[in-house]
């Protein structure tokens, strides 16, 4: 007879069966909560309007801060990029929070089919070029773009439709 040197091969051990909850349906949610939820979503949308004003603020300040702490004698194009970039900064966030506020949305029509969107955008972008000719710090203006993405996302989004 011939002996083999290596050991015999284990049985495979079957994993456990995961132990039920009381009340669990093997992990599949009821039907109810397969289906969108009006309230959530708007409570959701407005946490996100909210976030998008005070991130705007927030940048807004950073360039405030910015400029009163450089040490650099500003020239008229500079003090005209502050000014307006400031300017832009401030109807961007006030347009959020109205938003959030549901005092307005940002699909409301402003001048033909140009909406409030398309107008936080515009304003948006003469914020970032106007905040760029301040000699300060050019980080600081691009960080609005992230306000900005968030509005994108929501602006795109569609709207749940209200179950009967």
């Amino acid at each position: 007879m011939v002996e083999s040197d290596s050991e015999p091969e284990p049985a495979p051990v079957a994993e456990p069966a995961p132990a039920k909850v009381p009340g669990s349906d093997g992990g599949k949610a009821p039907e109810s909560d397969k289906e969108p939820d009006g309230d959530k979503a708007q409570r959701t949308v407005t946490k996100f309007l909210w976030s998008c004003g005070w991130l705007t603020v927030l940048v807004g300040v950073f360039l405030l801060s910015e400029i009163f702490q450089s040490d650099g004698k500003y020239g008229g194009l500079a003090w005209l990029g502050a000014v307006v970039s400031m300017v832009s900064i401030v109807a961007v966030a006030a347009a959020y929070v109205g938003c959030a506020l549901g005092r307005i949305a940002l699909r409301t029509r402003l001048l033909g089919s140009f909406d409030l969107f398309q107008a936080i955008t515009v304003m948006m972008l003469i914020a970032v070029v106007t905040g760029v000719l301040i000699p300060t710090e050019h980080t600081t203006a691009l960080a609005l773009l992230l306000p900005w993405g968030l509005s994108y996302w929501l602006h795109n989004l569609k709207t749940p439709t209200p179950t009967p």
